[in-house]
């Protein structure tokens, strides 16, 4: 709608619509009273056509006396009928295709009248082959006004579909405007001065023909399957209309005394603006024709308001305006859907839509609606409540899971310190006197291997003062303590290195089990010669960790094989461990894989 139609009062909206109309109508008229400047604006016809004044005297008195003068009219009406249909269509698309009939009618009822006061055979056979332009092109919207009823315009296949019908078109109008080349519309001989009354029909004649009920007969076949059974009786009245209008162009065709009589451009043009004009009010195309009646039959709580606040229109099921209402739409911003709940009737929901100089006022009941808020509400706090207490539960028993993983635990490091001070205690109970060198290595070796139970007992004891769960054992914390470890073997004569590649921190039961099975290797690597020890810690899966342990020395034996390996092998069962031992000459590795977590 075009902006200074909108927004504005009903009366000064219908002032407008019709001042529309009286400028067209003024415009026309002074066309008309222009004709003769333009004839003799024509270089060609300027030695021939006579003064001025001469010209414009025939041209009045003959458009008075003949049946130009209903031409004229018609055109005005036309017109007028284009802008009216343009303020009571609601489709913009059709409101479009509909406007470009009406400008195609108007611009075609100008142009007989133009043909009739032409001077020349030239003139006379361009503008008649120019009537063909709107018998091309009016049914071709007519069929495009279909497919927008059917709402197939969406679809991909439509818009080729389009293209094709308007290069159709495009070429029939050529076609018929070169008719002087090849007389293949109309066949006439020009030099003959009855050319415009002795003339036949060619091949392409009927191309026209069938180009027009093509369109027409789909027009009518879209409408009636995208309309309801109440609108189709009406879609019925149209195709009768069109019909008749058939039946005229046909008797036409055949000149019959009684159609040939008539002036067909005219004729065409009424039975084209019958039809579009039954649809429309009938409720084939929408339009706004008979808003309250709509409104009776609407089970709806709907108000269509002014800026004021003046009921226009009403259903019978709307309820008078709460208080608070009014304020809400004066608070809204103009333009948008608006919707809101006031205090004296909360079980409503108002939704105001901006209309063309008004609201449109929609009032919803919600009370079932708020009331199954209301429950939901009340479920959600209930469900937070039970959430809350799950929550506390699960605090509680993983407080009571850490406590006792942590007795479980002192408990693994008090039996490990007390089978590590019993191995401690046989070394010492078993040294040597110092008589020789012999026994001074031996007490050597066996207060070295005390120190060692030393250190185990130290990296133990630092476990218990960790809680179960604790964050701290990451990569870091582990890899210092695999250096302090590789320190203290190294001053005992093993060489050591070791590489910590972990992602997620490990728990301490699990750096217990790490610390078990990490002192039982070297143990027994310190019953080698000249061991030298490898250690690589890394993730196995999300879960567990692998440890991987390599043993070098010069010994010549397989060292799985040994007594020691034996033992190793025992002490790695109890530790509750997947492991692997394989050996070969001077060399043993071990393979353990244990949970992250240690559980």
């Amino acid at each position: 709608m075009p902006r200074f139609l909108s927004d504005v009062p009903h009366e000064i909206y219908r002032r407008r619509a019709f001042a529309i109309a009286a400028i067209v109508t003024g415009l026309f008229l002074l066309l008309f009273v222009s004709l003769p400047l333009l004839f003799r604006s024509d270089p060609f016809l300027s030695s021939r056509t006579p003064a001025y004044e001469e010209v414009s005297t025939e041209v009045f008195e003959n458009l008075v006396q003949s049946s130009s003068f209903p031409l004229l009219i018609a055109s005005i009406v036309f017109s007028i009928w284009g802008v009216s249909i343009y303020l009571r269509c609601l489709d913009a698309v059709l409101r479009r295709r509909l406007v470009a009939i009406a400008a195609i009618c108007t611009l075609w009822m100008i142009e007989v009248v133009v043909k009739y006061k032409s001077f020349t055979q030239a003139y006379t056979s361009l503008l008649w082959y120019l009537y063909y332009v709107p018998m091309t092109f009016i049914p071709l919207l007519f069929q495009l006004c279909g497919f927008r009823l059917a709402g197939l315009e969406r679809r991909r296949a439509w818009r080729r579909y389009r293209v094709v019908l308007l290069a159709l078109a495009s070429v029939i109008v050529l076609f018929v405007l070169t008719n002087d080349l090849h007389h293949q519309v109309f066949c006439f001989d020009p030099s003959s001065d009855g050319w415009a009354n002795d003339y036949t029909y060619g091949w392409g004649y009927a191309v026209v023909l069938v180009w027009s009920a093509v369109n027409y007969v789909g027009f009518f076949i879209l409408v009636g399957l995208s309309s309801s059974y109440r609108i189709r009786r009406f879609t019925l009245t149209a195709a009768l209309v069109f019909i008749a209008g058939a039946f005229f162009a046909i008797s036409y065709a055949l000149r019959v005394p009684w159609a040939w009589k008539l002036n067909f451009s005219l004729v065409y043009c009424i039975f084209c603006v019958m039809v579009l004009e039954i649809c429309l009010e009938s409720g084939v195309f929408p339009s706004y024709h008979d808003i309250a009646g709509i409104f009776d039959t609407l089970p709806l709580d709907l108000k269509v308001m002014t800026h004021d606040f003046e009921v226009a229109y009403a259903t019978p099921a709307s309820e008078p305006l709460a208080d608070g209402v009014c304020d809400e739409l004066r608070a809204q911003e103009h333009g948008r859907m608006h919707a809101f709940t006031v205090i004296s009737k909360p079980d409503v929901m108002y939704r105001a839509f901006p209309l063309m100089g008004g609201y449109a006022l929609l009032g919803q009941n919600v009370q079932e609606l708020n009331e199954l808020n209301a429950e939901l509400a009340n479920r959600r706090a209930e469900l937070q409540r039970q959430n809350e207490l799950l929550a506390a539960d699960y605090d509680l028993k993983a407080h009571l899971a850490d406590q006792e993983a942590e007795a479980l635990l002192i408990q693994d490091v008090d039996q490990a310190l007390a089978r590590s001070l019993s191995s401690l205690y046989d070394l010492l109970s078993s040294l040597p006197p110092l008589t020789d060198e012999t026994s001074l290595d031996e007490r050597y070796r066996l207060l070295q291997c005390a120190k060692m139970h030393i250190a185990y007992c130290k990296r133990k004891g630092s476990l218990t003062l960790a809680r179960h769960g604790e964050s701290g054992f990451d990569r870091d914390r582990i890899q210092l303590i695999a250096n302090e470890l590789a320190s203290d073997l190294r001053t005992l004569g093993v060489d050591c290195a070791s590489i910590i590649a972990i992602g997620l921190p490990m728990h301490a039961s699990a750096v217990s089990s790490l610390y078990d099975c990490v002192y039982d290797f070297a143990f027994f690597a310190y019953t080698t010669e000249r061991p030298a020890l490898m250690y690589h810690l890394s993730d196995h899966d999300p879960g567990s960790v692998e440890l991987r342990a390599t043993l070098v020395s010069t010994d010549d034996i397989d060292l799985s094989s040994v007594p020691a390996a034996r033992e190793l092998e025992r002490a790695l069962q109890g530790r509750d461990v997947a492991y692997r031992l394989e050996g070969e000459p001077g060399e043993l590795r071990m393979i353990v894989l244990m949970p992250r977590a240690g559980e």
